[in-house]
């Protein structure tokens, strides 16, 4: 006798449910990274352009015009790309919480099936065991 799990499409709906939100997990933290790695880049550049512009001396009003607008321009920059990363944070957790409550839900699924696969084994067990006593009264009693 062939065991046949009574809640096998729910589980297979459950793994499928597991299986795309590790997905979806996965591109929000490359978006958080892609997100970090620019902040980053950012940074550097900063930090390059000032140790170039500490060097130059300031020859006119022009190039201290556009060395502030880009100072703000970089500043801004970055408090968008902090903003950003905040918001990419909060979608990790989120979907964080998600794989956890499907792996919660795909665990119980398969507590149910173990429990029914050890009912159906102790089914099985006994009808051979009867089917044994049998066969051993029938030869007994021959």
């Amino acid at each position: 006798m062939k065991f046949k799990f009574s809640l096998d499409p729910v589980l297979k709906v459950r793994k499928h449910q597991k299986k795309i939100k590790k997905q979806k997990l996965a591109e929000e933290v490359a978006e958080k990274q892609k997100i970090a790695q620019l902040q980053q880049e950012i940074q550097h550049k900063l930090e390059n352009y000032l140790e170039n512009t500490e060097s130059k001396e300031i020859q006119n009003v022009q190039m201290v015009r556009r060395h502030a607008a880009h100072m703000e321009e970089v500043h801004r920059k970055m408090k968008e790309l902090s903003k950003e990363l905040s918001k990419a944070d909060k979608k990790v957790d989120a979907a964080r919480q998600d794989l956890a409550e499907a792996h919660k839900s795909l665990h119980m699924i398969e507590k149910v099936k173990e429990f029914e696969l050890d009912l159906h084994k102790d089914k099985v067990s006994k009808e051979e065991n009867k089917f044994l006593d049998e066969i051993a009264t029938q030869s007994f009693s021959r």
